[in-house]
């Protein structure tokens, strides 16, 4: 259902946010490396918001230890039933936050606000007390599918799920269980367990049944059909659906509202450039518990915040594009990055690609003709360097069948077939009749067996089957379909 993980800025907030794009470092292609470059793009990849000063949203001071936040009313009163009514009590005074910690409350700010920072092993204990005391569903949600798919100990687990009523980890947990399973029943963590708790482990090391499996309950748009005192300005979609919406709440995601709102006096009704199945995927993704966004559902969702210039739905977005985990291919992560013009990105998710063939394979794709001039370069500019450092691939003799790298690499020119050392156009002959090749490279006949070399042949973006034989020339293509037309020997 819903979890939050939060590329580029269009126009930066007035004020306090922005949001910077950093290219990529080059990297290998094992899987260690993906990931460090998945990192480096996530870390220069910031939306910045400073809640010390106020601005032309958040005006609202909160005291925490003696210092003050600035935040927006309306936006946390869509998060907290509790901060909602304190600030309906008092409109014009500062909100004092006892006991509680300065930096317990920056770190809650920031994890809701679209600067989105993830939930780890440290702040999930920090957010847990704060998100229950003040009853902040939305993060409470988070915090639990955060502790679902992490490792942290038992009985760990099965004491926050017990103290924040968090059912659906406490039901995941004894499901986990088997019968005469190890568990420290005299340490501090099981003391303090709730007797209701004690109980259902007990049985279940005893032998009991497992619970049933709670399922996360889907998000729905019911909120968003009737007039409340949260939710009081209809927002229209291009086909005329409309839904009821805090104003506010969507001006902290959108800059488009954003400038609508401070330029429009009747705030009943606002239209916005979004389909209805976009505006729907929009909010779903913004308002808490927040819609979890995946390969199946990145398409509307970052369409949406193309055209309602999200700077903090676009991070999520990106953060999941470029994540190697992801289960998509190169060629959708840049499509959907070069339709929403997140230009800077094309490098970062090019360099996923460490085989030239693979990329060459992408030319072929239906809508290839459907990038932009930009993506494409891109592209070529990829498979340069990818050409340029072809020894990092190993390849399979076709004599003694031995996987080893490649030493060197040997080029045929596909009209005359001089080898060369060089990708370069042929130089002058050499000795043994070689045009600018090396001495002892013989030329060679066609059918001849290579025993230690790999021929392959690329024409029209296409790259046939490795084999054993050199091939025969082809007849030169016009030069409006021929992407790269040559012979490359491998010598291994």
């Amino acid at each position: 259902m819903i979890d939050n993980d939060d590329c580029e800025y269009f126009n930066s907030q007035p004020s306090s946010s922005r949001l910077t794009v950093g290219n990529y470092p080059s990297s290998s292609p094992d899987k260690n490396a993906m990931e460090k470059c998945d990192r480096t793009a996530v870390s220069s990849i910031e939306v910045i918001i400073d809640f010390t000063r106020p601005d032309g949203q958040r005006t609202r001071p909160l005291l925490v230890d003696g210092k003050r936040l600035y935040v927006d009313e309306h936006y946390i009163s869509v998060w907290s039933p509790v901060l909602r009514a304190w600030c309906v009590e008092c409109p014009d005074r500062e909100l004092i936050l006892a006991n509680v910690q300065y930096d317990h409350v920056l770190e809650m700010l920031h994890c809701i606000h679209p600067t989105y920072k993830e939930v780890d092993d440290q702040s999930v204990h920090i957010l847990l007390p704060l998100a229950f005391d003040y009853q902040m569903d939305g993060l409470l949600h988070r915090c639990e599918c955060f502790l679902v798919q992490h490792k942290l100990p038992f009985l760990e687990k099965v004491w926050l799920a017990d103290r924040y009523k968090l059912n659906r980890l406490l039901v995941l947990c004894l499901r986990e269980m088997r019968p005469n399973s190890k568990i420290d029943l005299t340490g501090t963590r099981y003391y303090g367990l709730s007797d209701r708790v004690k109980v259902l482990l007990l049985e279940r090391l005893h032998g009991s049944s497992a619970p049933e499996e709670m399922l996360e309950q889907p998000s729905d748009l019911e909120q968003f059909h009737r007039l409340t005192e949260l939710n009081f300005a209809m927002i229209r979609t291009k086909t005329g659906r409309g839904y009821y919406v805090n104003p506010y709440y969507i001006a902290a995601w959108s800059n488009v509202f954003q400038e609508r709102i401070s330029s429009i006096k009747n705030m009943d009704e606002i239209f916005c450039p979004c389909t209805h199945e976009e505006l729907k995927a929009f909010l779903m993704a913004v308002y808490p518990p927040q819609l979890r966004i995946t390969e199946a559902n990145i398409g509307p969702v970052l369409m949406a915040a193309c055209k309602m210039e999200s700077s903090g739905l676009l991070r999520k977005c990106a953060m999941l594009l470029l994540a190697p985990h992801t289960q998509l291919s190169v060629f959708v992560r840049l499509s959907l990055l070069d339709r929403c013009f997140l230009h800077q990105l094309l490098d970062p998710c090019l360099q996923m690609l460490h085989r030239p063939e693979h990329l060459l394979e992408m030319t072929q794709q239906q809508t290839y003709e459907c990038l932009s001039i930009r993506a494409r370069a891109a592209m070529l500019d990829r498979l340069t360097i990818l050409l340029k450092n072809p020894g990092m691939k190993s390849h399979t003799c076709q004599k003694c069948r031995q996987l080893s790298g490649c030493a060197q690499v040997t080029w045929m020119c596909p009209h005359c077939n001089t080898y060369s050392t060089d990708a370069s156009l042929p130089k002058k002959p050499t000795a043994g009749g070689i045009t600018g090749g090396n001495s002892n490279i013989k030329r060679a006949e066609v059918g001849d067996t290579l025993s230690t070399s790999v021929t392959i042949r690329f024409l029209n973006g296409i790259a046939p089957k490795t084999t054993g034989k050199i091939m025969r020339p082809w007849r030169r293509p016009s030069t409006t379909t021929i992407i790269t037309t040559f012979t490359k020997t491998f010598t291994i």
